[in-house]
C-alpha cells in the first residue's frame, strides 16, 4: 500500500471519529477546570460526569427512538444496589445488614467487577421491561416509564432485606474517582456514536422520523427499540453503580425525581436528537448549576457581598430550560453533530458532464439513437 492510500485511509478514519474526538476534548477540558479549586469542585466534577453518563444512556434510547422516557433513573438505582451488594466487604455486610440473606452476604468482588455486574443486572431488568413497554408509543410510553420509576422506588424503600429500605445502604467503598469517570464517559460517548452510526441506529432513527413508513419499509420498530432500550439501561446501571461507589451511602431518594428531571433538562437543553446535544447540554447545565449554586449561597465580589436567595438554582435551571424551548426548540446543538471542520476548505471535485461510453462499444451518435 502506497503512502497516498494510507493517508486517505487515515483521513477517512479521522473524519469518521471526529465527532467523538471533539466531544471527548470538551469533556476532558471541562473536567480539568475543577483541578484548580479544591476538593469540593473535584467531587462536583465526579457528580457531573456521572450525570453525563446518565444523559448518554437516556440519549441512546430517547434520542434515537423519539420516545421519551421518565423512568431511566430506575435502572440507575438497580445498578447502584446490585453493585453495592457485591462491593461491600463480607464482614461489613454481616454487621450492618443483619436481615440480608446469607447468599448475598457472602458475595464480594472488586469495584470494577461490581460495576459491570450492576450494569448487567440493570440491562437484564431492561430486557424484561422492554417486552411490554416497547409496544407503546408517544405519551403512553412516557407515562409507563414514569410508572416504572415509581415501582422501583417503592420496592427499594420496602425491600429491607436487600436494600436496607429507607435507612439507606451504607458501607459501600468509595472507589469512584474523576479519572475513572472520565474514562467511562469517553467509552460511553464512543459506544453511543457507534450505535447511532450502525444499522440498528439508522433504522431506529428512521422509525423516529416516521414510524409508519419505517414499518412499511420492513423495519421492526419493536425490536429496534428493544435493542436501544437494553443498551441504554446498561449505561444507566453502570452510571448508578459508579454513583453508589462515589456516595458510599445512598437511599432510594438519591435515584428519584430530582435527578430524573435534572438529566431530562440536560438532554432537552442540549438537544435530544444528537450526541453532541447530549454532551454539550450536560456540560452547559453542570456549569450553569454550579454558578447558580454559588449565587444562591451569596457570592462575595471583592468587598461587595450579594445576599443569597434560596431556590435560585432550581428557578434558574427552569428558566434556562424554558428559554431554550422557546428560543431554540432543537436545543443548543440544534440536532447536529460536530463534523470535520476542514471539509469546506477542500476543493470540490470536478464533475464531468460528458456522456459515459461503455467499454467495448463505440459511443452512439444522436442519429444512431434515433
Amino acid at each position: 500500500m502506497t503512502a497516498r492510500p494510507v493517508a486517505q485511509l487515515g483521513r477517512r478514519i479521522l473524519i469518521f471519529w471526529w465527532p467523538v474526538i471533539a466531544l471527548a476534548a470538551i469533556v476532558v477540558a471541562a473536567s480539568s477546570l475543577s483541578s484548580t479549586d479544591g476538593p469540593f469542585l473535584q467531587d462536583t466534577a465526579v457528580t457531573d460526569l456521572v450525570y453525563l453518563l446518565f444523559v448518554l444512556g437516556l440519549y441512546v434510547f430517547a434520542g434515537n427512538s423519539g420516545v421519551f422516557s421518565f423512568g431511566h433513573i430506575a435502572f440507575a438505582a438497580i445498578g447502584a444496589y446490585a453493585a453495592g451488594i457485591f462491593a461491600i466487604p463480607v464482614a461489613t455486610k454481616a454487621q450492618l445488614f443483619s436481615s440480608m440473606p446469607s447468599a448475598l452476604v457472602h458475595l464480594h468482588t472488586s469495584s470494577l467487577v461490581a460495576t459491570l455486574i450492576g450494569g448487567g443486572v440493570a440491562a437484564f431488568a431492561g430486557l424484561l421491561t422492554s417486552i411490554p413497554l416497547m409496544r407503546l408509543n408517544g405519551l403512553a410510553a412516557s407515562l409507563a416509564t414514569f410508572a416504572l420509576l415509581i415501582i422501583v422506588h417503592v420496592v427499594a424503600q420496602n425491600l429491607n432485606q436487600v436494600t436496607n429500605g429507607q435507612s439507606a445502604m451504607t458501607g459501600v467503598p468509595t472507589t469512584t474517582t474523576k479519572t475513572e469517570m472520565i474514562v467511562w464517559c469517553l467509552l460511553g460517548i464512543a459506544v453511543a456514536y457507534l450505535f447511532q452510526q450502525s444499522t440498528w441506529g439508522l433504522r431506529l432513527r428512521a422509525s423516529r422520523e416516521d414510524a409508519v413508513a419505517a414499518r412499511a419499509s420492513g423495519i421492526s420498530v419493536y425490536f429496534e427499540r428493544r435493542a436501544a432500550w437494553i443498551l441504554s439501561t446498561f449505561y444507566m446501571g453502570i452510571g448508578g453503580a459508579l454513583y453508589g461507589q462515589f456516595l458510599g451511602t445512598f437511599s432510594p431518594d438519591a435515584f428519584y425525581l430530582d435527578i430524573t428531571f435534572l438529566i431530562i433538562a440536560m438532554l432537552v437543553i442540549g438537544g435530544t436528537t444528537s450526541l453532541a446535544g447530549a454532551v454539550i447540554g450536560s456540560v452547559f447545565v453542570s456549569v450553569a448549576s454550579e454558578l447558580l449554586r454559588r449565587l444562591e449561597l451569596g457570592p462575595h465580589i471583592g468587598p461587595l457581598h450579594i445576599p443569597g436567595r434560596p431556590g435560585v438554582q432550581a428557578v434558574g435551571l427552569a428558566l434556562i430550560m424554558l428559554l431554550t424551548l422557546l428560543l431554540r426548540p432543537g436545543g443548543i446543538a440544534g440536532g447536529r453533530e460536530i463534523h470535520w471542520p476542514l471539509n469546506r476548505l477542500l476543493p470540490r471535485p470536478v464533475v464531468s458532464t460528458a456522456p459515459e461510453v461503455e467499454v467495448g462499444r463505440p459511443a452512439r451518435t444522436d442519429a444512431a439513437a434515433e
